[in-house]
């Protein structure tokens, strides 16, 4: 199977790319600048913005999967996610891929929450000190509910840099305290492509 990873150069993106490549898919990378993957020879490597219909088009073609893990924080707009899956999920259509396999943060609701009251208490702190990146995640939701796509979206608490994998995907959505390695989310991630249990749903991602 050829599945291409968007935000491939990022923390969690390359963890995805290398366990893709362990576990023998062929892998296409969009990268925007520096290409990390210079010990991955067999990786094709795709340049360019995510904003740019063209270059997303070109980076899909031929694979049967595409992964985004792409992250607002460091944007000047905030936006790079929703922006992003809206240009691939068109793409996708276009091509007649169906499978897409996103993440997000775990704070985002979607459709098929049941918040809590401590839960709505939480998204409206969050809204106050990071809401672009908030409405980023959760229009990206709003975005992959509308198509006819095959979507799963892990959403993740805050992440860390150990490197245990293990996990559990649940509906229930965590507290501001609540954290998961980077190596678990990118396990989680590239589990998806052979389970189909999350299909049209966006799981939160728990240390198991």
């Amino acid at each position: 199977m050829q599945v291409t990873v968007f935000g491939a150069s990022g923390r969690v993106g390359r963890q995805v790319v290398e366990r893709l490549v362990k576990n023998n898919y062929q892998v296409v990378a969009f990268i925007h600048h520096n290409n990390p993957f210079s010990d991955y020879p067999d990786v094709q490597i795709v340049s360019g913005s995510i904003a740019d219909q063209a270059a997303v088009s070109k980076a899909i073609a031929n694979s049967q999967a595409v992964i985004s893990t792409l992250g607002s924080w460091g944007s000047p707009t905030k936006d790079i996610v929703s922006v992003g899956v809206q240009n691939i999920t068109q793409a996708m259509g276009q091509q007649g891929i169906s499978r897409l396999i996103t993440l997000s943060g775990a704070n985002a609701f979607y459709g098929l929450d049941r918040p809590t009251v401590i839960d709505k208490l939480t998204h409206t702190f969050l809204g106050i000190i990071a809401g672009k990146i908030l409405r980023d995640g959760e229009k990206h939701l709003v975005i992959l509910e509308a198509t006819n796509l095959d979507w799963t979206c892990i959403r993740s608490p805050v992440m860390t840099k150990s490197t245990k994998s293990a996990y559990r995907l649940t509906n229930k959505i965590p507290s501001l305290l609540a954290s998961i390695p980077r190596a678990a989310a990118a396990r989680a991630v590239v589990d998806q492509l052979q389970d189909k249990t999350h299909y049209h749903q966006a799981p939160v991602i728990y240390r198991a």
